[in-house]
């Protein structure tokens, strides 16, 4: 048995201080006892979206996201979690007896198809009215792109560029450590490496009742320049209601170098040969419709 493999890029860097040093930072950001009360207090934003079909076929898909946000007078808190999650039931029929007479056994086989989960937390501290300083940590699981795990640590600057009543523009720019664990793991790969990120947060209020979000994210590793991923979300919600509102959102996730999936391999004589592995598709789409609930 052989195993081939298709090369990938080394990733390299020592990050374990840059991690401690953050989370130091994130906690000397967070309001004292002696700070101003809050401006805002706790707010909450979920949504709640499920999808089931049945007949022939039979698949249901879950997802659940919550966001949590508190605001002080120069600091701000958002906690971000969620996931989605498909299961797809085939069924199999087959007759048993003769032409005129015969009965129908039928097995089902049911298996996740797709599950993605998420989880965020961020903290800006403005020390100018346009400029902040903040630290963040995501973590990812998405199998179906490969990825087990994938930790996100990125401290930096951001800039306010607008702060309207219907409009808000901010962008901004860190330093990052990333660890992954890939299900494949790829023999080239380290895991762990240094990078930067740029990141723009747009809000729009379309009319009295609708809005539209975009927000874009872009990281690279600093020890090869065509190690690239982008994150970029859009959605557009109407409110019903003071609480309710129905959010459609489309997100695209590029990875220019994604985690490797194990292939069987056969020879053209059709003999089994062993596996090689070969990258995913660069590229990810979802589209939600979700039911959002605000208090």
């Amino acid at each position: 048995m052989t195993e081939a493999t298709t090369g990938r890029r080394a990733r390299s860097g020592h990050g374990a201080r840059f991690t401690v040093r953050a989370a130091v930072l994130a906690l000397s950001l967070l309001p004292g006892s002696g700070s101003a009360q809050a401006v805002d207090g706790w707010k909450n934003s979920s949504e709640l979206s499920f999808v089931r079909t049945g007949g022939n076929a039979a698949s249901s898909t879950l997802g659940i996201s919550t966001t949590v946000t508190r605001s002080w007078e120069r600091t701000e808190l958002k906690m971000e979690a969620g996931g989605i999650r498909t299961r797809t039931t085939r069924f199999e029929r087959i007759a048993v007896g003769t032409g005129s007479d015969y009965r129908i056994e039928e097995k089902s086989d049911s298996e996740v198809s797709a599950e993605n989960y998420h989880a965020r937390v961020r903290v800006d501290r403005r020390f100018s009215e346009r400029t902040s300083i903040f630290v963040q940590s995501g973590w990812t699981r998405n199998t179906f792109s490969g990825i087990r795990h994938r930790l996100v640590n990125v401290a930096g600057v951001s800039t306010r560029w607008l702060e309207r009543e219907g409009q808000r523009l901010r962008t901004a720019y860190g330093f990052t450590h990333t660890v992954e664990r890939d299900v494949v793991p790829d023999p080239e790969d380290s895991g762990r490496f240094l990078g930067l990120r740029l990141s723009t947060d747009y809000w729009l209020r379309v009319t009295g009742s609708a809005e539209w979000s975009s927000t874009l994210a872009v990281d690279g590793n600093g020890s090869d320049r065509s190690d690239l991923r982008a994150d970029w979300v859009n959605a557009f919600s109407v409110a019903m209601n003071e609480r309710l509102a129905l959010k459609t959102s489309f997100r695209t996730t590029f990875d220019n170098q994604p985690a490797l999936a194990r292939l069987p391999l056969r020879s053209p004589a059709g003999e089994d040969d062993g596996t090689v592995l070969v990258p995913r598709e660069k590229l990810d789409r979802v589209f939600t419709v979700a039911l959002v609930i605000t208090f």
